[in-house]
C-alpha cells in the first residue's frame, strides 16, 4: 500500500523495517485510521494482509487504556512532543490481548498533515515470565498458597482498611511430629501431607474473608478478616485439629496430624503485621511446652516476660566477653565430721541491672542458645586453672574442684578431648576435678572414665527410672536436686522424704555416694545426717564465694 500523502520521504526505510520481522509497525493517519501495517503486526493480531487498512487504531486498545494513549497521540499530532512510550494491551481478533510495548513517533516528511508511526513490540511472554516471578515471590511453590512475605503485605492492606475497632484473628499453626513422618515414610509422602493439610485449613475458614499461608516447613498461618463476629479461636481450634485428624492414606498406610497453636486476637488500630505475627509466634511457642494439638492466645503481659528472658538468653555470650561471666566456688563438707571434701564450682552472672544470676539460672539461660559450649568451656578451663594454682599454693593436691555440667556439654563429642587438653595444660591429676553429668544425660562417657576423671551425676531425684542409670565404677555419687532437697528437709514425714530416705541406703550399697545441696539449715544437715548422705553444700557450710575466700579453707598456706 503506497501512501499518499506528500513528503513520504521514508518509504524505503519503512519498507526495510517490515521486510524484518522483528516488530510490528503501523502508520496512521491525523484521524486515527491505520494506512499501511507490516506482517508481524498483522500476524500479531490474527488479521490478514490488508485487514487492517482504514480501521480506527483505537478499536485495538482495551477501554482502560484507551484514555491515557490517545492522550498521548493527540500531543504528537498537536507538536507538543516528538515521541511517547508506553505498555498497553492490545486486543486480537480472536478476542484475545496481547502485552506490547508501544513506541509512537511523527513520521518524518509527513507535513503538512501529520502521520505516526507506532512500533509495536509483543511483550507477552515477558509479562507472562514477570507474573510468575512475581507470583513464586508471593506464594509458596509446594502447596501454592501464599508465603509469609504475602501474608505481612496483605496483613498490612487489612488493617489500613478495617475500623480501629474491628478484630483481626491471627494464628500460627504447627504440625506436630511431621518430621517423624516425613523422615519415617518419606519426604514424597510428607509433601503429599502437607499439600492436603493446606486444602484443608482452607476449607475450614472458607466461610470467613481468610488467608491461610505457609511460613516454611510445616508451619503454616491463616489470617480472619474482621466481620460481624469475632471468631471463638477454641471452636476454630478444635475444628482445624478435627480436620487434621482425619488419616491420609497411602499403600495401605494411614496418616494423622494435629498442630500446635498459637492465637493473637486484637483491635486493627494501632496494630502492625510484623508484630501480630510475632505474637502468635510467641503464643504458639508457648504452647509447645504443653503437648501436642494445643493452643495458647497471646497473652501481652506472659509474653513481656518471656522477651526479658529471652533477651538475657541472647546476651549470655556477650556476657563472657564483657566479663559478667564469674566462677564462684562453694564448700561441699562432710556430714560427719565436718571436714572439707570438695569445691563446686559455681557459675554466677554479674548484670547491671538485675544484679547476680545464679548458676542454675545461668545454665539455663545459656542451654537456649549456643553459648553454653563456649561458657561452658570457659568455665571448665576457669575451674581447671584455679586448681592449678590452689595446688602451687598448697604445695599438695586440694580437694577436687566439682563441675556440674549442661545436658549440651554433657552430650558433647568433644567434651573428653577438653578435659584430656586441660589436664595436660594445667598439669593436674584427673582426680583434682569430678564432673557431673546432669540426670537427663544419664549415659556413660568412656572418655571420662579413661581419663581417670571422677564422675558423677546432678539433679538426682531418686526416681526409678533414674535408678536404672547408675552403675558403677563410673558414676561415684549423685547429687540430690536442690528443689527435692528443701522438700524433703521441710516436710520429712511426706512421701519423697520416705522414699528417698530408703533410697539412699541402697546408693551406699552400690558404692554411690550421696551429696545433698541446698541445706541452709541446721534441721535440714541434721535430717540429711539422720538418713546417710555423705556430704552436703548450701548457706549453713558456705555460699559460693571468689577463690580468695575458699583459699583458707583448703588448709595451710605457703
Amino acid at each position: 500500500m503506497e501512501l499518499s500523502q506528500p513528503g513520504f520521504g521514508a518509504q524505503a526505510s519503512f519498507d526495510i523495517l517490515c521486510e524484518s520481522g522483528l516488530i510490528g509497525i503501523a502508520i496512521s493517519r491525523p484521524d486515527g485510521r491505520i494506512a499501511r501495517t507490516n506482517s508481524t503486526l498483522d500476524e500479531l493480531l490474527g488479521y490478514a494482509e490488508g485487514e487492517l487498512a482504514g480501521r480506527e487504531l483505537s478499536e485495538f486498545f482495551l477501554p482502560a487504556d484507551l484514555p491515557a494513549v490517545q492522550h498521548g497521540y493527540q500531543r504528537l499530532l498537536s507538536g507538543d512532543k516528538p515521541q511517547f512510550r508506553t505498555q498497553v494491551r492490545l486486543s486480537c481478533k480472536d478476542g484475545e490481548t496481547v502485552w506490547t510495548r508501544l513506541i509512537v513517533s511523527v513520521l518524518p516528511g509527513a507535513e503538512p498533515a501529520r502521520h505516526l508511526i507506532t512500533l509495536v513490540q509483543d511483550t507477552t511472554e515477558l509479562h507472562l515470565l514477570r507474573e510468575r516471578l512475581t507470583y513464586q515471590t508471593l506464594h509458596d511453590l509446594q502447596t501454592g498458597l501464599p508465603n509469609r512475605h504475602y501474608l505481612l503485605s496483605h496483613l498490612e492492606e487489612v488493617l489500613g482498611r478495617c475500623a480501629p475497632a474491628a478484630v483481626v484473628t491471627l494464628l500460627h499453626l504447627d504440625l506436630d511430629g511431621f518430621s517423624v513422618i516425613n523422615d519415617g515414610v518419606g519426604h514424597s509422602f510428607g509433601d503429599r501431607l502437607l499439600n492436603t493439610v493446606a486444602r484443608r485449613l482452607e476449607s475450614v475458614v472458607s466461610d470467613h474473608r481468610a488467608m491461610v499461608a505457609r511460613l516454611g516447613g510445616d508451619e503454616y498461618a491463616i489470617l480472619i478478616e474482621p466481620g460481624d463476629t469475632v471468631p471463638a479461636v477454641d471452636a476454630l481450634a478444635d475444628v482445624i485439629n478435627a480436620e487434621l485428624t482425619e488419616a491420609l492414606y497411602l499403600g495401605g498406610l494411614g496418616v494423622a496430624v494435629t498442630a500446635t497453636m498459637g492465637i493473637v486476637q486484637q483491635p486493627a488500630a494501632g496494630a502492625d503485621p510484623a508484630d501480630l505475627l510475632r505474637a502468635a509466634s510467641a503464643a504458639l511457642r508457648r504452647s509447645r511446652g504443653r503437648g501436642t494439638g494445643q493452643r495458647a492466645v497471646f497473652d501481652a503481659d506472659i509474653d513481656a516476660l518471656e522477651r526479658a528472658e529471652l533477651r538475657l538468653a541472647a546476651g549470655m555470650g556477650g556476657a563472657l566477653e564483657t566479663g559478667e561471666l564469674q566462677v564462684h566456688y562453694q564448700p561441699v563438707v562432710a556430714l560427719e565430721g565436718g571436714g572439707l571434701v570438695g569445691v563446686e564450682a559455681v557459675l554466677t552472672r554479674h548484670h547491671p541491672q538485675l544484679g547476680v544470676l545464679p548458676h542454675d539460672r545461668c545454665m539455663q539461660l545459656a542451654e537456649r542458645t549456643g553459648a553454653v559450649h563456649a561458657v561452658g568451656r570457659w568455665m571448665l578451663a576457669t575451674a581447671a586453672e584455679q586448681a592449678r594454682l590452689w595446688r602451687d599454693q598448697l604445695g599438695a593436691e586440694p580437694p577436687p574442684i566439682m563441675i556440674n555440667l549442661a545436658v549440651a556439654q554433657a552430650q558433647d563429642p568433644t567434651l573428653g578431648a577438653q578435659l584430656q587438653a586441660l589436664l595436660r595444660q594445667t598439669g593436674l591429676r584427673p582426680s583434682a576435678l569430678e564432673v557431673r553429668l546432669p540426670m537427663a544425660a544419664t549415659h556413660p562417657v568412656p572418655a571420662l572414665i579413661d581419663l581417670g576423671l571422677r564422675t558423677s551425676l546432678h539433679d538426682f531425684t531418686g526416681n526409678l527410672g533414674e535408678l536404672t542409670h547408675l552403675a558403677p565404677p563410673w558414676v561415684n555419687a549423685v547429687r540430690i536436686a536442690p528443689a527435692l532437697a528443701r522438700q524433703v528437709a521441710d516436710n520429712p514425714s511426706a512421701l519423697p522424704a520416705r522414699a528417698l530416705g530408703a533410697v539412699v541406703p541402697a546408693l551406699h550399697t552400690a558404692g554411690i555416694r550421696v551429696v545433698a545441696c541446698a541445706v541452709d539449715t541446721a534441721r535440714s544437715a541434721q535430717w540429711w545426717r539422720a538418713v546417710g548422705a555423705d556430704a552436703a553444700a548450701g548457706a549453713l557450710f558456705g555460699t559460693p564465694r571468689t577463690p580468695q575466700h575458699i583459699a583458707p579453707l583448703l588448709g595451710p598456706q605457703p
